[in-house]
């Protein structure tokens, strides 16, 4: 499908590829990795035509179809949410204008030849709008706006409205309803929740064409990836398998250069030792030629240089209270949009708290109200004895200042501080030399995310609130910031869409859901198992993850007497039979529906097939009822699935919550 031949790319002095080759086939699920700058984005630029290459080609199938999601910010304006995405389809779009277009002259026309022309016209028009999904299309949107986190309440909402973000996501849904034969995406997870990357890794796994990506989410990398291509020194280097898989391979390949650098530079060494006794010698004269010839021609090995790494660790608080943050009553609204009523939490020393949960549940909010930036409309919060916090918030690359360098944005956030401290810390973050007498603005995003931490780690504070800091990040530097929060003796409360950060650092979940705070006293796969996600559940546990085992309060439960827990199963025995007698007839109804849909389906199907026949159209009136009979089904097919729909989630609702009542604690 796609052919990089010899491709060659620069900007002024420096080469970001060079005499690169690439081949994407149908079914492909390729991750392009590298560190910021490497050139990734600037290659898929150049298979989506917005880039040339200086030197080499780009072949692209004609037949194929490329769809590019840009990291960039896309505007948007004067249609509704729903109205977008399904502008995505404009073929479709054509074909049913003409189609109602038609239907018009049909009704206004006395002419029987004429609707008879039309008539046929329509008909293959209709077959057509058909087979390209027209009738399934505002179905499909509505899927994947769902899957992407938008309300229902919200498709007809003006996209004018939106902030960057749910533009982004918008732009997204737009390019997986169009189905292209060939999808581009670059950090299609960085405007997502934890719900929605899941969701899309899942929608991708299915994806019939070739997926050629770019992300620095290692589990999503894992999920879907089955090449790895990495910008290594200007070349594309392949390895088969995912991102764990790669890292093997990597170090495997690093291990046998480095054993055939060492044996060669042995030989060198032999040889020019042989050269430097025998020089002077005329009977070796012709062996001492062979030799000086021999290192000439050696193709030599050359130990890749090992990238600079952001290098930091948090500097380590003065010991605060064992109450770190408490809050009490807490009420807040947006407007009607009640958030928050009667809030209570407190999170102690030591603990570190992810907070999860779909967008727009309240995550950022909490994090803002446990920061001190938010009011709220009643309550309490109260911060523990010597304790000091850092916030860093989801918008913190936008509190730069673009015409600053960024040695003053060092020096705003800490006055005090002597110039070679300030670079010492930049320096951590690779910022060295004439860097820190850059501005701002010609910052790109990932290096914006190290300067903002950079800024946050002046000062020590025993209370960190981190609102996705490693959006932006590759992944070598989110595992050092990983490391750098597991080893920090602090507490911490944060918000990442990054599974592998959550499961490496977390000892505690907070999962936020339409006002309603649940505490898991555990990790996120003893939060998985309590919630019974046990597809989510890893094949085995890494480094700094503990295994499930069972809390205190399960503890004590087994404790309980006999005849506590005879009621308590008493009552759980009644809350299933309750559910069951609620589901019953809602699977009664499924059934019922499903035998209807099922009917109506073949009785649809074979009004399609006569229509397709030429000679149905000789038969006028049986024609015409032909196509009254089409559309009623239709009308019917599609309310009746709707109606399915519903039902099946309130069963799927019901079923889920008996199971949750017949688990063991």
């Amino acid at each position: 499908m796609i052919s990089l031949l010899n491709i060659t790319k620069r900007f002024g002095a420096r080469t970001l590829l060079a005499d690169a080759t690439l081949q994407v086939a149908y079914g492909d699920r390729i991750a392009l990795i590298g560190p910021n700058g490497a050139g990734k984005t600037t290659l898929l630029e150049m298979i989506s035509r917005k880039v040339d290459p200086d030197e080499g080609e780009v072949i692209i199938s004609k037949s194929s179809v490329v769809g590019y999601l840009p990291q960039e910010i896309i505007q948007l304006r004067g249609r509704s949410i729903l109205e977008e995405v399904l502008s995505a389809s404009d073929s479709i779009n054509q074909i049913e204008a003409t189609l109602k277009r038609i239907e018009r002259e049909m009704h206004e026309t006395d002419d029987m030849k004429e609707k008879e022309r039309l008539g046929l016209h329509y008909a293959e028009l209709q077959i057509q709008y058909e087979s390209k999904g027209g009738y399934d299309l505002e179905h499909q949107a509505k899927q994947i706006l769902s899957g992407l986190s938008f309300k229902e309440a919200n498709f007809g909402k003006k996209t004018d409205t939106l902030s960057g973000g749910w533009l982004m996501r918008i732009a997204l849904a737009k390019l997986l309803l169009s189905q292209p034969d060939i999808l581009l995406l670059d950090e299609p997870t960085n405007h997502l929740d934890l719900e929605s990357v899941i969701w899309l890794e899942n929608f991708l796994k299915s994806y019939a064409g070739a997926i050629l990506f770019i992300s620095h989410d290692r589990p999503f990398i894992n999920a879907l990836a089955d090449r790895i291509v990495e910008i290594d020194n200007g070349k594309l280097v392949n390895y088969t398998g995912n991102y764990d898989r790669y890292l093997v391979a990597k170090e495997e390949a690093a291990e046998i250069r480095q054993s055939t650098y060492e044996n060669q530079q042995k030989k060198i060494d032999e040889t020019k030792r042989f050269i430097d006794r025998f020089r002077a010698q005329a009977t070796k004269a012709r062996q001492v030629q062979s030799r000086i010839k021999q290192l000439e021609k050696m193709d030599k090995v050359e130990l890749t240089q090992e990238r600079k790494k952001v290098r930091f660790t948090f500097p380590q608080p003065e010991r605060g209270g064992q109450e770190v943050i408490t809050l009490e009553g807490i009420d807040k609204s947006y407007g009607a949009i009640k958030v928050y009523q009667g809030l209570n939490l407190t999170i102690t020393r030591g603990q570190k708290v992810a907070l999860v949960g779909p967008n727009g549940a309240g995550k950022s909010t909490l994090l803002k109200i446990l920061a001190g930036v938010l009011p709220v409309d009643r309550g309490r919060r109260a911060l523990g004895q010597k304790v000091n916090l850092s916030y860093f918030s989801q918008h913190q690359l936008e509190s730069l200042h673009p015409n600053y360098t960024l040695l003053q944005e060092m020096q705003e956030a800490h006055p005090e501080g002597a110039q070679s401290f300030l670079r010492g810390i930049l320096g951590a973050f690779l910022f060295s030399g004439d860097d820190v007498f850059k501005q701002v603005s010609v910052l790109s995003g990932g290096e914006k995310s190290r300067l903002a931490l950079a800024k946050m780690l002046i000062k020590p504070a025993n209370l960190l609130l981190l609102d996705e800091p490693t959006n932006h990040l590759d992944i070598p530097s989110r595992d050092v910031l990983e490391e750098a929060l597991r080893e920090y003796t602090g507490t911490i409360c944060f918000i990442t869409h990054d599974r592998h950060v959550i499961r490496g650092v977390a000892n505690h979940i907070i999962e936020v859901d339409q006002g309603l705070v649940t505490v898991y006293p555990g990790d996120y796969d003893y939060y998985l198992y309590k919630k019974g996600k046990t597809a989510e559940m890893p094949a085995s546990v890494g480094k700094g993850v503990s295994q499930y085992a069972p809390t205190s309060q399960e503890k004590e439960k087994s404790l309980l007497s006999k005849a506590e827990q005879k009621e308590q199963k008493r009552k759980e025995a009644e809350a299933r039979n309750r559910l069951y007698r609620e589901a019953q007839p809602l699977k009664k109804k499924i059934e019922a529906l499903e035998k209807a849909l099922d009917e109506k389906n073949k009785a649809y199907q074979e009004c399609v097939a006569l229509l397709a026949d030429p000679n149905i159209y000789q038969e006028k009136v049986r024609f015409y009822e032909l196509m009254e009979r089409h559309n009623r089904l239709k009308s019917e097919i599609d309310q009746e699935t709707a109606l399915w729909e519903k039902l099946s989630l309130e069963y799927e609702a019901l079923s889920q919550a008996m199971t949750t009542q017949s688990s063991p604690p």
